[in-house]
């Protein structure tokens, strides 16, 4: 007896099938999509590491992208019988897929770390920026970009299903299927060997594509030069690759104007202050100084660069020699290198210019005797000490209060009221307060790595170990390392360092 099958039956094995080919252009799709993650990363300089990363890649873009077929589409093809809403429901679906990996490729590209729970607020902080900028016009493109990736998803679609029957014919496959296991297969192998023998090259790739492997200190320190995992086997000690060790400050030239009518100075102490004495300035919630003797503290200031960089650097600060161009008056004053008569000289021209750049870094007792009320009338101030709860803050009249700060922002802050439109990344890791564009701090103190997101101050030490405090009650406390925020701020330190 002869059973004939279903249309039904042979209508599922057809959409099936097609659903199985679409998924497989979708597949090399994602892949030319996540080639951005290998551009985006130091490359393999090792063949193992080569091989890792290539077996990595294709084997784990094409799981993620067979998974999200298993898990979208292939149960629209058991359940949906009108081939048109089918084709419709599983276009729109790969585009929006695509797009979402396309937006996380950008966004490790830029920030170093992927879309997850956990990234999702410093991705939101991140853009704010960006998306607030956004006029009519760059939303109209965006949606027509989407439009035309929508419809070439259904032009895909409809392709595929014309010649559905010539695919099926096609035996080279199971060839492709094989290498793909092959590679997922050989990929794993490879980091088991690796994580066993400590073996850097591959290591430093853990989470360079999303829905990887968990990155570690260690790992996300490694990926980017700081730290030597196969070292750190032996001696445990932190250390810098050699083309941070041949920093050149700036490491771009910058180009702009300033307004040597502007009157800007900046007064610090590492002394402890009373609140009442500096009243007539507004406080910032904190301000991350990590240097503990003047001299440190004033070349900080003036050059906006972590201590790790500033000292691979002997070349003078760009910003005496832009002001120095524009004829703008400038002064400095700093305890223990400057006799008396030095200072009184900086105090007269710090009283009596109308115009010009003073900074001075003295004791409590000598900031005091500026009558900082008097000064701000005709003069932008900040004022950097610490502060009655045993914090460093920022005073000023002329810069955020709610938003924390670095001796790395001061110089970019100075530039800025001064007129200067040149990006602060040419010539400083700080940013400028009077438009911040971003809510952490990151800085280096003895090579460990400090990472600031108010009220958890983060410090990564040599062996990739950390310790997490609390800036409001000044005690450690027990929470997981945020990876994505340490994979962001190591990366802003070396896209300084590498321009």
């Amino acid at each position: 007896m002869i059973y004939n099958e279903s249309p039904r039956r042979k209508q599922i094995v057809q959409q099936v099938s097609w659903g199985h080919w679409f998924a497989f252009a979708n597949i090399l799709m994602a892949s030319a999509i996540s080639s951005v993650y290998l551009f985006s990363s130091p490359l393999a300089d090792t063949p193992i590491s080569f091989v890792y990363l290539i077996t990595t890649w294709l084997s784990h873009t094409s799981f993620i992208t067979f998974l999200g077929f298993v898990i979208l589409v292939l149960p629209l093809c058991y359940k949906i019988t009108n081939l048109n809403v089918l084709k419709a429901s599983a276009s729109v679906i790969a585009a929006v897929c695509l797009a979402l990996l396309a937006f996380d490729a950008l966004l490790y590209n830029k920030t170093g770390f992927h879309i997850t729970f956990s990234s999702a607020e410093l991705v939101k902080n991140e853009a704010q920026g960006q998306i607030a900028a956004f006029g009519w016009l760059q939303w109209f493109y965006f949606v027509l970009l989407f439009i035309i990736w929508l419809m070439f998803q259904l032009v895909i679609a409809n392709a595929i299903f014309k010649r559905i029957g010539r695919f099926q014919r096609i035996k080279m496959v199971r060839y492709v299927i094989a290498a793909l296991v092959l590679c997922f297969v050989s990929s794993h192998a490879i980091h088991v060997w690796a994580d066993a023998r400590l073996y850097t090259p591959v290591l430093k790739q853990d989470n360079m594509f999303p829905l990887s492997y968990p990155a570690t200190a260690k790992t996300l320190m490694a990926r980017y030069g700081f730290i030597d995992l196969q070292q750190l086997e032996q001696q445990e000690q932190l250390q810098y690759n050699s083309e941070t060790s041949r920093f050149n400050y700036p490491p771009k030239q910058v180009y702009c104007s300033v307004d040597n009518t502007k009157k800007i100075v900046v007064l610090a102490s590492l002394d402890t202050v009373k609140n009442s004495d500096i009243s007539s300035l507004t406080a910032n919630q904190f301000h991350l100084n990590l240097q503990q003797e003047p001299a440190g503290l004033a070349r900080q200031l003036l050059f906006g660069i972590p201590s790790n960089l500033l000292s691979m650097t002997s070349s003078p600060a760009i910003a005496t020699e832009l002001l120095a161009a524009f004829d703008v008056n400038t002064g400095f004053y700093t305890a223990g290198e400057s006799n008396t008569a030095e200072f009184e000289s900086f105090t007269q021209a710090v009283n009596s210019a109308n115009a010009g750049f003073f900074m001075g870094v003295m004791s409590n007792e000598k900031l005091l005797g500026f009558d900082l009320s008097t000064l701000q009338q005709n003069a932008q101030v900040l004022v950097i000490a610490k502060s009655e709860d045993a914090t460093f803050k920022l005073w000023s009249n002329f810069v955020q209060s709610n938003q924390i700060s670095t001796n790395e922002d001061i110089i970019p802050t100075v530039l800025s009221e001064f007129g200067c439109l040149a990006p602060s990344i040419r010539f400083s890791t700080g940013q400028a307060l009077q438009s911040p564009t971003r809510q952490w701090l990151v800085s280096t103190q003895n090579n460990n790595v400090i990472v600031v997101r108010y009220p958890l101050l983060t410090e990564v030490s040599k062996d990739g170990s950390y310790e997490v405090t609390d800036l409001t009650t000044q005690s450690k406390v027990l929470v997981d390392l945020d990876t994505n925020l340490l994979s962001r701020s190591i990366k802003h330190l070396r896209d300084f360092s590498d321009k």
